[in-house]
């Protein structure tokens, strides 16, 4: 369901496919359990193989937001394609969560 790698003391997530209410869930929940609740608080989450999500899957990408921010870390969002930007646009989410264009810059502003 999702790759990782650790670049700079910020855990990368590479979800693919879809995020929808079939998964979005136990992706939270596995998040959660295999890198917040274990002190790995910096998270990127690299959307670039996801070309579609609901509002499911925004509810777990905010609780993940919300997750790693009371634990005293930072959770950003790279790579969004346009039907999925289009997404946290209309939700007003691009202006809670930040988006950043590349992993790359999401890790520098982590530093």
């Amino acid at each position: 369901m999702y790759k990782s790698y650790e670049k700079e003391n910020v855990v990368v997530i590479i979800p693919g496919g879809e995020l929808d209410v079939t998964n979005s869930m136990s992706f939270k929940n596995e998040i959660v359990s295999k890198f917040i609740d274990d002190g790995k608080v910096n998270i990127v989450l690299d959307m670039s193989g996801v070309a579609y999500m609901d509002s499911s899957a925004l509810g777990a990408i905010i609780s993940l937001y919300k997750r790693c921010r009371m634990n005293g870390g930072s959770f950003a969002i790279a790579g969004l394609v346009d039907s999925v930007k289009r997404l946290f646009s209309i939700t007003a989410l691009d202006k809670v969560v930040p988006i950043y264009s590349t992993v790359d810059d999401a890790v520098k502003r982590m530093r």
